[in-house]
Order: C-alpha cells, then sequence, then structure tokens
C-alpha cells in the first residue's frame, strides 16, 4: 500500500510540473531556429541557377572573383574552374542571378572579354585593371540548359543589333578573316560572322551580316566583291589600281553594290546565297549564256597572252581567250599555236538578220572573212607586254574561205605588227645593201678634186673683185648722202630713205660675199 500511495504521488508530481508549461530556456533556441529557417528559405529562394560553361582555356579566369556580365551590369560570379574529365577543356561553374533563368536556352551565348587592341577597334582595356570577365548574351529558346559551350571569340554580330545574314561562296577566303568590314559606297554596312569550307572541298562558305538599313538595298541583282587589300591588275587593257579603306587593306574587305547595268532585282530572304566575285570590275561585268567558239591559228610568239585576256573587234570587247597550246607536225617540223577564243553575240547587236540564235552569226562571221576579218596578235600594255586577240578588217589581205577544224570554225589570222616590221626592215636592209655605195664615193672624190683645182679658183676671184665693187659703191653712197645733206627737204628725206635701203642691202651682200669666201663649197652642196 505505501508503495502505491508514493507511486501516485510521483505522477501527481509531474503532472503539476507539465502544467506549469514549457522552461524559458527553450524559447531562444526555437526562436533562432526559426529566424534561420527563415533566413535558409530567403536565401534559397533568391538563389539563382547554377550552370556550367565549357572553355578551352581558362586564361584569366578566377573563381570567386571573375564575374558575368550583360550590358555592362553583374548578373552572376564564378564559383569553381575545374577540368572535365578527358582534361580537354574547362568547366566554369558559375552562379547567376535569378533574373536570368528564363534566358538559359540553346541560344544564350557566352565568351570571355580581354584586352584587346586592333585595326578597327580597340575593346577590353577595362580588363587591364579588373581582370577578365564574361560576357553573357541572354537569348530565349526552345530548350531551357544548364551546361554552355563557351565562344572562343568574341562574336561579330550582337543578338540585339538588327540586320540580315547573307551566304556568299568564294573560292579561296584570301585575307578576309571574323570581323573583317563589309562597305556600301565606303560606308561599313556590315562585317563577316563565319566562314567554313564546304564539304567537298572545293569553296568557302562565308555568312556576312548586314546590318540594318543597309541590308533594305540588298537584292536578287547585287554584288558582293572582295576589296582586301590594294588591288593592282596589270593586264592588256592598262593598270588598275582600287583599293575600299585603310582597314580593308591591313585586314581585307568585302563590299556590295547594285549596278545599273544589271538591272533591278527582287527582293531577297535571309541567307539568300551570293557569289563572291574577285573584284568590282569582274563583279560589274555582264555575264552571257551564248558563246560561240572559233579557232585561231598564229606562228607569233604568245608571250604575255593569257587565258580570259580580251578579244576584240574594232577596239569593243566581244568575248575572250579560252585555251592555247604548241602543235607540231612530225612530217614538215612545224609548230603553230592554236587559240581558242569565245565569243559572246549577246554584247553586239546585228540590224536586219533574218534569224536567231547562234547559227544567224555563222553567214556574218563567213561574209566579215571575205572582206577580210583577220585575227592579230597585239600588245594592249608596253609596261608588261599583256596581248590580246584583235579582230579587224584588212582590205589587202588575200581572199580566204573559213573552214573547220574539230567543228569549230578557224578565223584566218595576219602576223603581229612587230613580225611585219622585222619583214619589211629585212626588205629594207637588203635593197640598202645592194647600192654600190664604193663606186658613188670614187666618183664623188673624182668630181670634187675637179671643182677644187679648177673651179674654185675662178670663184675666188670673182669674189674679190665683186668685194671691191661692193667698196666702191659704199664710198659712192657715202659721197652722195654728203651732198645733198643741205638740198630741199623733201628731197633730203627720200634721199636718206633710198641710201638706207641701199646701205642695208650692201651690207647683207657684203655678208654673203665674205660666207662665200670662206666657204665656196656651199655653192654646190648648199648651205
Amino acid at each position: 500500500m505505501q508503495q502505491t500511495h508514493n507511486d501516485e504521488m510521483i505522477k501527481e508530481a509531474l503532472w503539476q510540473e507539465k502544467k506549469k508549461g514549457i522552461s524559458t530556456v527553450w524559447i531562444v533556441p526555437i526562436v533562432a531556429l526559426v529566424i534561420g529557417g527563415w533566413l535558409f528559405f530567403q536565401s534559397w529562394s533568391q538563389k539563382g541557377p547554377e550552370i556550367v560553361i565549357n572553355f578551352k582555356s581558362a586564361a584569366g579566369i578566377e573563381a570567386g572573383k571573375t564575374v558575368i556580365k550583360y550590358k555592362d551590369v553583374v548578373v552572376g560570379q564564378v564559383k569553381k574552374v575545374t577540368f572535365t574529365k578527358d582534361l580537354r577543356s574547362v568547366e566554369v561553374i558559375a552562379e547567376l542571378q535569378k533574373n536570368m533563368k528564363p534566358f538559359l536556352s540553346e541560344k544564350t551565348r557566352f565568351w570571355v572579354v580581354q584586352a584587346e587592341l586592333g585595326v578597327d577597334k580597340v575593346q577590353g582595356l577595362d580588363t587591364l585593371l579588373s581582370g577578365v570577365y564574361i560576357v553573357m548574351d541572354p537569348q530565349k529558346g526552345d530548350k531551357r540548359v544548364r551546361e554552355f559551350q563557351g565562344l572562343d571569340k568574341i562574336p561579330v554580330v550582337d543578338s540585339g543589333e538588327k540586320g540580315r545574314t547573307f551566304i556568299l561562296k568564294a573560292d579561296s577566303i584570301g585575307s578576309l578573316r571574323v570581323g573583317s568590314p563589309i562597305y556600301y559606297k565606303k560606308l561599313k554596312a556590315g562585317s563577316v560572322a563565319s566562314y567554313k569550307l564546304d564539304p567537298d572541298g572545293k569553296q568557302v562558305t562565308i555568312k556576312a551580316f548586314i546590318k540594318s538599313p543597309f541590308d533594305e538595298l540588298i537584292d536578287s541583282k547585287t554584288r558582293f566583291f572582295n576589296v582586301s587589300g590594294i588591288s593592282l591588275n596589270m593586264n592588256a587593257n592598262g593598270v588598275d589600281l582600287q583599293t575600299e579603306s585603310l582597314v580593308s587593306v591591313l585586314m581585307g574587305g568585302l563590299a556590295f553594290e547594285n549596278f545599273v547595268v544589271h538591272g533591278t532585282g527582287k527582293p531577297v530572304e535571309q541567307d539568300h546565297v551570293y557569289k563572291l566575285y574577285k573584284s568590282r570590275k569582274m563583279a560589274k561585268e555582264q555575264h552571257y549564256s551564248r558563246e560561240i567558239f572559233f579557232w585561231v591559228y598564229t606562228d607569233d610568239s604568245v608571250r604575255g597572252l593569257s587565258e580570259g585576256a580580251p578579244v576584240e573587234f574594232k577596239g569593243v570587247k566581244i568575248g575572250e581567250v579560252v585555251h592555247y597550246s604548241l602543235v607540231g607536225d612530225a612530217n614538215t617540223a612545224e609548230f603553230r599555236i592554236p587559240i581558242l577564243i569565245k565569243i559572246e553575240p549577246e554584247r553586239f547587236d546585228v540590224i536586219g538578220r533574218r534569224h536567231t540564235g547562234d547559227e544567224a552569226h555563222i553567214p556574218i562571221f563567213e561574209k566579215l572573212v571575205q572582206k577580210g576579218l583577220r585575227a592579230q596578235l597585239q600588245t594592249g600594255n608596253l609596261l608588261t607586254g599583256e596581248q590580246f586577240i584583235d579582230l579587224n578588217i584588212y582590205p589587202d589581205a588575200p581572199p580566204v574561205k573559213i573552214r573547220h577544224e574539230y567543228n569549230i570554225y578557224v578565223i584566218p589570222s595576219v602576223p603581229t605588227t612587230m613580225a611585219s616590221l622585222k619583214t619589211d626592215f629585212k626588205t629594207v636592209m637588203k635593197r640598202i645593201s645592194a647600192i654600190p655605195f664604193e663606186e658613188i664615193g670614187a666618183h664623188l672624190n673624182s668630181s670634187m678634186e675637179k671643182i677644187d683645182t679648177q673651179t674654185l679658183p675662178k670663184v675666188n676671184q670673182s669674189f674679190v673683185e665683186f668685194s671691191k665693187l661692193i667698196n666702191d659703191t659704199n664710198a659712192l653712197m657715202t659721197s652722195a648722202r654728203k651732198n645733198y645733206l643741205d638740198s630741199n627737204a623733201e628731197i633730203n628725206r627720200k634721199m636718206l630713205k633710198l641710201l638706207d635701203e641701199m646701205t642695208r642691202t650692201t651690207k647683207s651682200i657684203k655678208h654673203l660675199t665674205d660666207y662665200l669666201e670662206r666657204h665656196p663649197e656651199s655653192l654646190i652642196k648648199g648651205k
């Protein structure tokens, strides 16, 4: 009974203790726990997304120091820098602000900004003091991603810049690089965004970004051409020097233009494909679809003739040289050079022709050959020695009929001007060599001896007597002037005038006689 009573007393005591409430000792820990949980919740709710950016190198990037910027505003910070599993690249783990979360798509780009001093721009100089930083180019896309491949170079085109991209096809990249300028009438209208080699390795595909409003000028007839460096073209047409700007000289560049000769084009969509021409001249040239081929045979040297050299008729370009080679005959041991040329009939108009098409031009060429149409190699540039094919009418040319070889008509040729001059010079030299200069010289010497021994003494004696006569005449005139000084004024004036004229005449005769005395042979040879 005693034990039972004690147990009831203990329970009563415990019950009374519980009724007193929780001890104040637990209030502080509980409040601290609540505040800590609230702060943790606040921190967790405000925490931005964590992303991974892969770079080939982490040069200048430091954990806890390097920041991520968008429009020069800090939107994140690098937390950790490590390697990928294969050690081929670097993983940069960074934390962004919460408001950047909707823009983490497959289109978002990241790149590192460092100090860069270029020909056409200076950027990133602030990194010399603050260190490098990462730039974010946020874009909304279809997928949400947390891992990105960082760009190796700063992109040329900002996602916020208005404009369009176009595709250019070129045989080679030349001196172009990413960021090379694109001009329109010497105004910078865009830049090269990227380039790559085609899978077949035959051409290079260049992506050109043209900013607004220049992109509105591009249509289906627009021509893009290279203006990289200094373009010095020395050919049969002369010396052509072109350059767009100092920047294009140093780092390369492109340009585009809408030439009037090509007409008005139609609007095009983004990524329209264009051919990239090597120069403005080639871009401006008309490209014709119809071509007629001819052979021209020559025995002259073709040094200075190149494929693509112009073919002209009366100074107007109507075609160009396609190919030439050296062909020899085993029986005669003679060599000739067949030159394949093409004539583009769309370059000229023929009035009154009855038919259309290429066949309609053949009778015209047959008539021209009958009239004396001949092909001749001519030098178009004395400085470079470049040659071209000149078609012209030679009325004195022997008549020939146009013929075929390998189903291609042959246009007769005449020797070059230099070859004709050499032939004429040889003919003249042969005629000169046939002249008997020795016999003529001996006969001339004999004649001169007779003149010296017989004729000249008599001539000298005549000159002496003639001089005496002149002296007497001068004395007479002097005396007459003295006698008439005091006479009537009118007579005096007339006589003085007459005496002056006679004095001038006698002086002239005196000079003539003096010269003949010194050079009597001038009577025969002339003065």
